[in-house]
């Protein structure tokens, strides 16, 4: 049964024997696919094989654009466009690191596509596995940036996170609090109120009462319950909090 490019629409990949290895090209943009074990007989290539459990968890790359999928999506968040198939078995191919260049693994029956001209990078190259990630305990909390490229970023997102000195500290989302008059989320101490509504530090009208002026302790019997055996009513918090700025 004839192959077919993981990355060219429609175009089928030549057998070619290369010393003793029958290999799949592509004629079109020269990429090179090789069964399982086929890549290690050539004496000159690294075994990949350190690099499987890696694929396991890696992302795919897009065959409509090239943007990469997490594993967890079936289809480019992107664009739309399906992730690589393996030539092989049709499988969804992981792009994984192999220090000199990047290879697409396929982890249900050990084949490895290669674009042009990687073949080559990987002459007596070293593969060693990558660094293993460090546990986190609990949620996984991005870190804020400073207004640069975010590598956090999800594919739609129009902004990174804000900077740690911005209005919001970078922990907007942990304040139900946002401007009436931009949107952005402000944490009590840099919240302004006046007449009932929330402004941020760039908006706020003469006359608000800074979050920032609260006293820094309150009687715990004027606080709403927030047992956290129960549901919070974020209304209540909202409420109380109104009041104290507005005190």
């Amino acid at each position: 049964m004839a192959r077919s490019c993981p990355v060219c629409p429609s175009q089928t990949l030549n057998a070619i024997q290369a010393s003793d290895v029958e290999v799949d090209v592509c004629p079109r943009c020269d990429g090179m696919y090789f069964d399982r074990g086929e890549l290690e007989r050539f004496p000159d290539r690294p075994s990949l094989k350190p690099l499987v459990n890696a694929a396991k968890q890696a992302a795919s790359r897009c065959r409509k654009g090239g943007h990469l999928i997490p594993r967890a999506l079936a289809l480019c968040a992107t664009c739309d466009g399906e992730p690589v198939g393996c030539p092989g078995c049709g499988a969804r191919l992981a792009l994984v690191n192999a220090r000199v260049c990047n290879v697409d693994l396929c982890t249900h029956c050990g084949g490895t596509w290669l674009d042009a001209g990687k073949f080559e990078a990987l002459e007596n190259a070293i593969v060693t596995p990558p660094k293993a990630a460090p546990v986190s305990k609990g949620w996984e909390v991005a870190p804020a940036t400073d207004g640069g490229a975010d590598p956090w970023r999800g594919p739609g997102a129009t902004a990174a996170l804000p900077p740690s000195d911005s209005p919001t500290g970078g922990l907007g989302v942990r304040s139900p609090l946002a401007c009436v008059h931009c949107g952005i989320q402000v944490s009590v101490v840099h919240a302004h109120a006046f007449n009932g509504d929330i402004y941020c530090g760039e908006h706020r009208p003469k006359g608000a009462v800074s979050g920032n002026s609260l006293p820094k302790s309150r009687d715990a019997s004027t606080m709403p319950n927030l047992d956290m055996s129960d549901v919070v009513d974020m209304s209540d918090l909202v409420i109380w909090l109104f009041r104290l700025l507005r005190r």
